[in-house]
């Protein structure tokens, strides 16, 4: 059921139930205040509990201290029943780990529950429905195999916990990212007026209060401060999956314990490349960073609500226009714009795909057996190519070749990564959004033009980055295995 269309059923009778945490302890009170308890929560509870009890019959009969060949015999029932084993001590080791388990997915699921309550998309709320309704009921991957529970527990809340302190650091730092964007808008305050149409709402910065009653996860907002962009989170475990399920299909991990170890490993490793992970505009000239990547004036809205305008004034000037006409103008001038902004957006993002797979291919034609020049390959130009005696000599069919022979490439290594257009046209690939007079540039005709063909090129290099590292990656996956060395004597 999508959103709230369960509240249009008139047999449900909970439309007014809260809960509230007291000394770790979750009650569920009706609307009048009576601590209540849901059938269907006694029927999970009933069958956790029979869940954990098969868990420990399994493992209790793993104990084969006591089990000798007479096993069977009468002489030897007390070891066949395993009564040297402490049931006792089994039962709450196994309801220590699952109390610590379910801890972990309450502080889970309170980050992806604020997020929800920010939600205003439809499909973005039942996207995180869903992913709350999958965290709960996630249950520890069990090696049979392995002697005792107790450290399967542990890895899966061990994934737990990386996964809340990925997510909330995410969250938190969107909603910094959300807040500095609303006070770009409103710095000069609400004026009212026709022009404010459309704009995000101001924050009243006046009383701080927490979503979660019981204990706060996220940063603490006020009282009407939204963030529908928080609705996006519903893709992190999307993400998290997929990554999951790919390194799954190359370690192939036999066992459950392998499994969970791996799944572990993956999201460490999502981890701290969250934590380290570099700027984009670190990988290009510190000019590109000036006039692509800088926020200063295009990601303004206010800035670009004047550029706007004066289009606007410098169309009227040109010609008198009236009616319809007038109209169609004002549409186009708000159509270039809109398409400028987002032809930039696009040029960033897949500027830093190319520049994370240009690091791949550094790696791999390094490994190879190739320099750092070989991303960087182009031919040498005629008026500085050296003379050969032999013109008909056919040139190198192979790029191996060139490491004997390299009079026909230019082993030319750049400070940084230059855009691609930069590569073939530096006219073209001059540009500038820092700049009022860079960007009234852009927007006319032959600008538009301009920056098309930038992302075309831009986008044609990504995807021959991303051909060239799929190929390399998966050369790993086709090695036969090596067959070991047999001396025969």
């Amino acid at each position: 059921v999508h959103s709230a269309q369960f509240m249009e059923f008139a047999e449900v009778e909970n439309h007014d139930d809260f809960h509230t945490n007291e000394d770790g302890y979750i009650h569920t009170q009706d609307q009048r205040g009576a601590y209540i308890i849901y059938d269907v929560a006694l029927e999970d509870l009933k069958e956790l509990e029979n869940q954990l009890l098969l868990v420990a019959s399994q493992y209790i009969e793993k104990d084969k201290s006591n089990v000798t060949g007479e096993q069977f015999s009468g002489s030897n029932i007390l070891g066949w029943a395993h009564a040297s084993v402490d049931r006792c001590a089994v039962l709450l080791d196994l309801w220590t780990c699952e109390t610590a388990l379910l801890e972990k997915k309450c502080q889970l699921l309170d980050v992806y529950f604020e997020a929800y309550q920010h939600t205003l998309d439809p499909e973005e709320r039942f996207a995180l429905a869903q992913a709350i309704t999958d965290i709960m009921h996630k249950r520890p991957r069990f090696d049979l195999k392995l002697e005792y529970f107790v450290n399967t527990y542990k890895d899966e809340c061990i994934c737990l916990q990386l996964h809340l302190q990925l997510l909330r650091d995410i969250v938190n730092q969107q909603i910094d990212a959300q807040r500095e964007y609303v006070h770009k808008i409103w710095r000069e305050g609400q004026r009212g007026g026709i022009s404010e149409f459309g704009l995000p709402y101001n924050v009243i910065t006046k009383q701080l209060i927490s979503l979660n009653a019981s204990r706060p996860t996220l940063k603490n907002i006020y009282l009407l401060e939204f963030h529908p962009s928080l609705g996006l989170v519903c893709l992190i475990p999307k993400a998290l999956e997929y990554i999951y399920q790919e390194f799954y299909s190359i370690c192939r991990p036999k066992t459950a314990s392998k499994a969970s170890n791996l799944e572990k490993q993956v999201l460490q490793l999502v981890v701290d490349e969250w934590l380290t992970m570099e700027k984009p505009e670190t990988f290009y000239s510190s000019q590109i960073q000036k006039d692509l990547f800088a926020e200063v004036l295009i990601e303004d809205p206010v800035l670009v609500q004047e550029i706007a305008l004066s289009l606007l004034e410098v169309g009227a000037d040109e010609e008198k226009k009236t009616g319809n006409e007038k109209q169609l103008f004002i549409l186009d001038s708000f159509s270039t714009i809109l398409e400028l902004a987002t032809l930039r957006h696009r040029l960033i993002e897949v500027a830093t795909e190319s520049a994370r797979l240009a690091r791949f291919y550094k790696a791999f034609a390094m490994e190879a057996g190739f320099g750092e020049f070989h991303l960087y390959l182009r031919p040498v130009h005629f008026e500085s190519a050296s003379h050969r005696e032999k013109a008909d000599h056919l040139p190198p069919i192979f790029i191996t070749t060139l490491l004997e022979d390299d009079s026909c490439v230019d082993r030319y290594i750049p400070s940084s990564l230059p855009l691609s257009i930069q590569e073939i046209d530096s006219h073209i690939g001059k540009l500038s959004f820092r700049t009022r007079d860079g960007v009234m540039q852009l927007l006319c005709p032959s600008g538009i033009r301009n920056m098309q063909l930038i992302l075309a090129c831009q986008v044609i290099q990504k995807n021959a980055l991303l051909a060239a590292v799929q190929q390399a990656s998966f050369c790993y996956l086709v090695q036969p295995p090596h067959a070991p060395d047999i001396k025969v004597s």
